[in-house]
């Protein structure tokens, strides 16, 4: 064995692809519990640079030293500290249900189990329309006993800009689409959302396709927003038609894109006053693609015969849709790792400056853009 230790080399060791190995030390992609914590095991009995024990001396497993509360698994993340005795709750402040997130459960899962490692609960408060208008914080929410907040699926400018001036760290995964406006003080925490159209919309020039819309309320959030811009300016770049006239902007309404299942009628309508459908439509998220291919057949338009359809997010649904779904993928699980250290650390150190921090996301093909195959 040499004296420096590859991927390749625990890889060779365990009878596994140097991918999977990759994907269980850097903390990308799906893996399985079990199987992260053989790589990470094997990685640490044969010495791999990122965990010698100069620097990790007692960690545990789910990456985090619930011992000495002083290292972090990457190198260059600031020290966390553990809870203090009267600050021990994290809280999520949310819209909608995290159940109702396509990446919700997973990212939440991973932050769990780092905050708990510190000594942290967490604490969900959902709230309701009528409160958020009101700018009302949740009866329950004992602010002297919290460590810090964090924002999931909730883009409600005057909302997150009331948390921001609590004087607790704060972080928003994804967040308001109001760019005039004043910026809110907290960290924040987005999913790339240029890369994967870009690079699908190159792919498809290169095949000869000129025309190309977008489904999507841009101003619903950030990442509505980010991902309708990149459609346009890809578009543009590409040498496609203007993206506008083969577009629908206004949907769905305001409310949580997760609960757009039972607008499909909505949509339907709104593609009548599309004069001419494009080849490809490209959707704000999965659950509008859904929709989207849904209308699209009651119209007598087949996807992806027709029009291709891409989505964003990758959510369950996406796979075992018929057609099944090309999309862009989160890698979720790494969003709650970064989302757990993006907050520990403003907890440690609350004067740093704010930081907006983008998450890699992978373009995934399947049958709606021809099964794969460009």
């Amino acid at each position: 064995m040499s004296a420096r230790v590859t991927m390749q080399d625990i890889a060779d060791a365990l009878g596994l692809s140097r991918n999977t190995v990759s994907k269980a030390i850097n903390n990308t992609g799906i893996i399985a519990p079990a199987t992260r914590e053989l790589i990470l095991r094997k990685a640490m009995e044969m010495g791999y640079r990122q965990f010698s024990e100069a620097s990790f001396s007692g960690i545990s497993i789910s990456g985090v030293n619930p011992a000495g509360f002083s290292q972090a698994i990457t190198s260059g993340v600031s020290p966390v500290q553990a809870a203090s005795a009267d600050r021990r709750e994290i809280a999520l402040i949310t819209a909608s249900r995290p159940g109702n997130s396509h990446f919700g459960v997973t990212t939440l899962d991973r932050m769990q189990q780092i905050f708990s490692s510190y000594g942290y609960s967490l604490t969900i408060y959902t709230i309701l329309p009528g409160d958020l208008d009101l700018l009302r914080l949740p009866g329950n929410l004992n602010i002297p006993k919290l460590a810090g907040i964090f924002s999931i699926e909730l883009f409600h400018y005057e909302y997150c800009r009331m948390l921001s001036s609590l004087g607790l760290p704060f972080l928003m995964i994804d967040g308001p689409a109001e760019f005039h406006r004043d910026d809110i003080s907290a960290d924040l925490l987005l999913m790339e959302n240029k890369k994967g159209i870009y690079t699908f919309l190159q792919q498809m020039a290169e095949k000869g396709r000129k025309t190309v819309g977008f489904i999507g309320n841009m101003k619903h959030c950030r990442s509505f927003f980010e991902r309708g811009a990149a459609c346009m300016s890809a578009a543009a770049y590409y040498g496609y038609e203007p993206v506008q006239p083969y577009s629908v902007l206004d949907y769905p309404p305001r409310q949580s894109p997760a609960r757009v299942a039972d607008s499909a009628e909505e949509l339907y309508v709104k593609l009548q006053s599309i004069p001419a459908l494009p080849e490809i439509l490209i959707c704000a998220n999965d659950f509008i693609a859904i929709n989207l291919i849904s209308s699209l057949r009651r119209m007598g338009v087949r996807c992806p015969e027709d029009v291709l359809v891409l989505g964003f997010d990758d959510s369950p649904e996406s796979r075992f849709h018929s057609p099944s779904l090309s999309t862009v993928h989160i890698h979720t699980q790494g969003m709650g790792r970064i989302a757990a250290e993006l907050l520990l650390g403003r907890i440690t150190d609350i004067s740093r400056e704010y930081r907006i921090t983008f998450m890699p996301t992978e373009l995934i093909l399947r049958e709606s853009t021809g099964s794969g195959i460009i």
